[in-house]
């Protein structure tokens, strides 16, 4: 296999682990108004607050 065709390969696996992780690590933005618990409960509403899983 040619070098370079090597290199592309290691670039775009390095590339979606890097993605991956970024992804994973950072907050989703879209969460907003819940713990980081990953019940899916809402803060706001009153009926699952302080409920411990």
């Amino acid at each position: 296999m040619d070098i370079t065709i090597q290199y592309v390969i290691i670039a775009v696996v390095f590339a979606v682990a890097l993605f991956y992780f970024v992804k994973r690590f950072l907050p989703s933005k879209n969460k907003t108004g819940s713990c980081s618990k990953g019940c899916g409960c809402s803060q706001s509403d009153p009926s699952t607050r302080g409920n411990t899983f």
